[in-house]
């Protein structure tokens, strides 16, 4: 009762001295759709600005088809290839979007039973590629699963087959094409199936949450990429644990936002709400969203566009019937959400996303104290390719978006280039990679 109380005044005062996100409907009311479906996943092409989605399960079977969404145009195009070797159908696959080959890597999933297959779907040409890695993980479905940007590997923790739950978490390096065993010898978290991921960019590390074990779950937890060792970050209030929820990392403000899904307890069933998790202080917010909304439902998948500060969430089912409806949850970062970080003892680049990347990253600062900042892009040989920022800026966070641009508009080469970061307390550098 207290922790509801505690809850509900602070979603009550929160709505009442901000205004709340709101959420737009995309679904085109004409042309090719996808059937509606649940279970499938979704992944964001940054370079052709699109959402890629692949397999599902629809009203008359599993699928294994991929689709396109246009996020200019609000179109849908089927791009499943017509000839060639692709996966099997199948539901809950964990997805991946890979930046260096611009691909898709996706593994595990159930259809006809339980995978552990790996596959790529190359963006440029729409084929599918199998990797064949010596030894893999036992097959399952309903993992959570994230991309490495550093070691470029697919991290992916639990799941659940006919043998029962796992906690056990794995490393897929795509360029050796082999499995890495990365469960810690010390704490993790409980069994699990049906959770969700994603990749903390400030931390390098990968955040889960809920699931189902005997019934959902409401833990929440850090998994450092650079240890391998997995942290509890479950605060003492926090909602009704849930499972089959869309979940994205918000890089703007350092949080993870946290779609539908179905509950347990006494208000269990499938749900609307969307919560977000501020990872500077480890507690949970309740988005009181504006306007017609999504209708409760489990099973969406969901992207995060960081230059347009969106969630896009495609799919579905409400409890009676799937869905292939798409929304769009708009200025996920305005408030009443948006809490920020403690103010730094010194400023300091957080670091940028996507990297590796190409054309386009976001770069995240944070100001110690309001004062003149320069930021500027060198090569590794000491010139200064470019500056993005040169003026006055306020204490705390901030980014800044690059194009890969030099002073005169060039498209500049693939590399390593250096971001330095000048600020009235010091100065910060750090690498970031262009790729082809």
């Amino acid at each position: 009762m207290q922790r509801t109380l505690r809850l509900s005044l602070l979603i009550i005062c929160l709505a009442s001295t901000a205004q709340a996100q709101t959420w737009s409907n995309l679904s085109p009311g004409a042309g090719t759709t996808p059937t509606p479906r649940r279970y499938a996943s979704a992944t964001y092409d940054p370079l052709a600005h699109r959402m890629v989605t692949f397999g599902g399960q629809t009203s008359v079977g599993t699928s294994a088809e991929v689709w396109s969404f246009d996020l200019t145009a609000e179109s849908w195009t089927d791009i499943t290839p017509s000839t060639g070797p692709a996966p099997g159908i199948r539901r809950t696959p964990g997805s991946v979007y890979d930046p260096q080959a611009h691909c898709i890597v996706t593994w595990s999933g159930q259809g006809s039973g339980f995978f552990n297959d790996i596959w790529a779907f190359d963006l440029t040409t729409h084929t599918w590629t199998e990797l064949l890695p010596p030894a893999s993980p036992n097959p399952r479905y309903g993992v959570g699963a994230i991309y490495d940007p550093i070691a470029h590997q697919l991290v992916t923790f639990a799941g659940f087959t006919n043998l029962g739950r796992f906690n056990d978490t794995w490393r897929y390096d795509i360029a050796q094409t082999q499995w890495i065993d990365a469960t810690p010898a010390g704490v993790s978290p409980s069994l699990r199936c049906l959770h969700s991921a994603s990749y903390d960019a400030q931390n390098h590390r990968m955040i889960m949450y809920g699931g189902q074990q005997s019934g959902p779950l409401d833990d929440i937890w850090a998994f450092d990429l650079t240890t391998n060792t997995w942290t509890d970050l479950t605060p003492t209030t926090r909602p009704l644990g849930r499972f089959f929820t869309a979940h994205v990392y918000d890089a703007r403000h350092h949080r993870a936002t946290i779609f539908g899904g179905t509950r347990g307890g006494a208000g269990g069933g499938v749900t609307d709400e969307v919560w977000v998790f501020n990872l500077y202080r480890n507690e949970f917010i309740q988005m009181a969203v504006a306007g017609t909304g999504p209708t409760p439902r489990e099973g969406s998948a969901g992207i995060y566009i960081e230059s347009e500060d969106r969630m896009v969430v495609f799919g579905g089912f409400d409890g009676a019937a799937f869905t292939n409806e798409v929304w769009s949850l708009n200025d996920l970062s305005n408030h009443p959400t948006a809490v920020e970080g403690p103010t730094p003892v010194r400023s300091e680049l957080v670091g940028n996303q996507p990297n590796p990347f190409n054309p386009n990253t976001t770069i995240h600062y944070r100001l110690a104290r309001s004062g003149a900042v320069q930021m500027d892009v060198f090569d590794l040989m000491g010139s200064r390719v470019t500056r993005l920022l040169d003026g006055q800026r306020p204490a705390g966070s901030g980014s800044v978006q690059w194009d890969a641009r030099d002073a005169r508009g060039r498209r500049v080469p693939s590399g390593v280039y250096l971001v330095r970061l000048q600020a009235p307390d010091g100065v910060q550098s750090r690498k970031i990679t262009l790729i082809e």
